[in-house]
């Protein structure tokens, strides 16, 4: 499954090259409280990356803004590929949830 290309942001890390996005309008799940997964995806296409730390933009239950930095999204990559995530290959999507890799 590949990342819609509107939108997306270009993030280097070491010699390979990953798009990642932030949606604009925000869904209904997060206006009630559901994180947002950061997307992420090598540029091959391959092995989607969900990043989940907690984003999540519902002023209605008291919740702090989060700012997310390309920096930030670079670490997470990081972090991620010393896990196993398997980038560059094809396969089912994974979560990157507080430092664990887990399976879609």
């Amino acid at each position: 499954m590949a990342l819609a290309k509107k939108g997306l942001r270009r993030m280097v890390v070491g010699d390979q090259i990953f798009y990642w996005k932030i949606r604009k309008i925000v869904s209904h799940n997060e206006k009630h409280n559901e994180e947002y997964g950061i997307p992420v995806q090598h540029e091959s296409e391959g092995q989607l990356l969900l990043i989940y730390t907690g984003f999540c933009r519902s002023i209605d239950y008291g919740r702090e803004p989060m700012n997310i930095s390309p920096q930030f999204i670079k670490s997470k990559i990081i972090e991620a590929i010393d896990l196993g995530w398997k980038f560059d290959q094809p396969g089912t999507a994974v979560k990157l949830v507080n430092g664990v890799l887990m399976s879609q």
